[in-house]
């Protein structure tokens, strides 16, 4: 249970924290008339006239329009970037494509089988690179 003491001693250590903050946090200075502009934003602010509720609906007609604008910008991006997926898939396949005879005529059946490796090789280099500048353990080495 709390006894008289301890809320005393709360009120000396509430005290004793707010000196020292006191001490330590040494407050900012006003830019010069910053009361004067503070007085006239709060005066223009008054000279509207507009009601509570008329100011709410204000900044709700506000909140909605860049809400639209953010959904608007996120569909073109996933449009954008689904275009760049399916343009690069078929690059990609015309690549293989006039490549896979290249390979067959350098490498026989079996470089056909290469290809794949290298991709996977070329994946997991750039997964483990990603891994690595965020791990711990690139901190370790002199050379990073």
């Amino acid at each position: 249970m709390n006894k008289p003491s301890d809320s005393m001693r709360d009120d000396a250590l509430g005290q004793a924290l707010d000196a020292a903050l006191a001490r330590a946090l040494v407050a900012p200075k006003l830019p010069a008339g910053f009361r004067e502009q503070l007085r006239a934003a709060a005066a223009r602010a008054g000279e509207t006239g507009a009601t509570r509720a008329q100011r709410l609906a204000a900044a709700e007609r506000e909140h909605a329009a860049q809400l639209a604008g953010l959904h608007s910008g996120y569909v073109r991006l996933r449009q954008r970037t689904l275009g760049t997926l399916i343009g690069a898939a078929f690059a990609a396949g015309l690549l293989i494509n006039l490549a896979l005879p290249w390979i067959k005529a350098h490498y026989g059946n079996t470089g056909v089988y290469a290809l794949p490796a290298i991709g996977v090789a070329i994946g997991l280099g750039l997964s483990l690179r990603a891994w690595w500048q965020r791990s711990s353990l690139a901190g370790l080495l002199p050379w990073q």
